[in-house]
């Protein structure tokens, strides 16, 4: 019986969210390990996502031209390598050496992203997209919850358990996943990369990624502190500290799993998208007053209502507006500006919990809270340029420079 490709590329990243979820709320304890400071803990996530943001584009391109698969086998082994140089790591340069190399790997979800819209029509793809974030948010309910378990064994025994993920995910690919027969078919030479970003639709995807750069960066500020702030506040340990990420990640699963779906037909992307930005504005500016564990995971869960609603349906609008040909480049120039913001999110968090470390623990982390909020709104505001500008379907094919309508 033949599977379902969707359901083999949903699998696959699914298993791969799964390592990056057990490393992420470990990975600033056993960084202090090595003494690092809380800057450079988040230069450290920083250092991970802008690898991202140089790669990205450039692995989009090469799954244009070469296929899906090759991008996504090579990813997975470079992370499987990345993850076994962290648990071999005996000093703070070797684990920022790890995090580039997992970073360059880690570049594939743009690649991921283009597989799914190369097998499914325009009026789908919300909520396939969304499926994608819904594989992320389940990788990150029982990645958290298996690396916590396993940092009680050992404080590496994660990265090798990422490790094993990672390869016997690239196993899958091999064996399972075969390379979209759609990109083959409708996939156009363009002249260069300049002319993805010509007329109208070079203008539209401008401020559409903007709008997801700036809301990674705020996003990023908050949650890259998590570890820290819990640690700090309420006196959670390296295992309870995961469970704040599995709440996340089960937030995430419920809304991108099944609800998108229903809400994108409603009321369309643009506007889910919008109400995103603004729920996580005000879930980070109330954060200050959090000074309880069950209201810290109230504003905890609307961060991750808000970005349940905006991250896949920007993703979407995008998808919807590419011609079939450029999804890779188009989707990785978006992954792109999300992995700047992941890079400019954590460096700023971290130097504003710094400025946090003489405050009295129920206060530490207010400063970046408050920052978060404040970046947040501006990606609220720069998101209204998009509005009346919502992409038409694109397909079987259209000029590359006029996918959208001014309703």
């Amino acid at each position: 019986m033949k599977k379902s490709p969707l359901a083999i590329i949903l699998l696959i990243v699914f298993i791969d969210l799964i390592g990056f979820g057990m490393v992420i709320p470990i990975l600033p304890l056993y960084a202090q390990s090595f003494a690092a400071s809380e800057w450079q803990i988040g230069l450290l996530l920083g250092s991970y996502s802008f690898m991202q943001f140089l790669a990205s584009p450039i692995l989009g391109g090469i799954s244009d031209r070469f296929g899906r698969k090759p991008v996504l086998l090579g990813s997975l082994i470079g992370s499987a390598a990345g993850y076994i140089l962290m648990a071999n790591a005996h000093s703070l340069a070797m684990l920022f050496l790890a995090r580039i190399i997992a970073g360059i790997s880690g570049a594939s979800v743009a690649t991921a992203s283009a597989y799914v819209a190369d097998i499914t029509p325009p009026e789908n793809r919300s909520r396939r997209i969304g499926l994608i974030g819904a594989a992320f948010g389940v990788g990150f309910i029982l990645g958290p919850a298996i690396g916590g378990l396993l940092s009680l064994v050992s404080p590496v025994a994660p990265f090798w358990f990422a490790a094993a993920v990672a390869l016997a995910n690239g196993l899958a690919v091999i064996g399972l996943l075969p390379e979209p027969k759609q990109h083959a078919d409708r996939l156009q030479s363009l002249k260069g990369a300049g002319e993805i970003w010509s007329g109208s639709f070079g203008r539209w995807l401008a401020f559409l990624v903007a709008t997801y750069f700036v809301a990674i960066a705020g996003f990023a500020i908050v949650t890259m502190i998590y570890p820290q702030v819990s640690n700090r506040r309420f006196n959670l340990t390296q295992s309870q500290i995961s469970w704040i990420f599995v709440v996340m990640g089960l937030v995430g699963a419920l809304i991108q799993g099944g609800a998108i779906g229903r809400l994108t037909k409603r009321f369309g992307d643009y506007r889910l998208a919008v109400v995103g930005l603004a729920v996580m504005a005000a879930s980070m500016a109330l954060m200050p007053l959090a000074t309880t564990i069950p209201l810290f995971l109230l504003f905890t869960i609307g961060l991750a209502i808000g970005n349940s609603l905006s991250q896949p349906t920007i993703n979407a609008m995008a998808s919807k507006a590419a011609h079939a040909g450029v999804q890779g480049r188009v989707l990785g120039t978006l992954q792109s500006a999300g992995s700047l913001g992941r890079v400019c999110g954590p460096a700023v968090g971290g130097f504003l919990l710094a400025s946090d470390h003489t405050r009295p623990p129920i206060e530490y982390g207010n400063t970046p809270f408050l920052m978060g909020g404040l970046v947040m709104a501006f990606a609220f505001v720069v998101s209204l340029a998009l509005r009346g500008a919502e992409p038409v379907q694109t397909e079987p094919a259209i000029n590359v420079g006029q996918p959208y309508r001014r309703d």
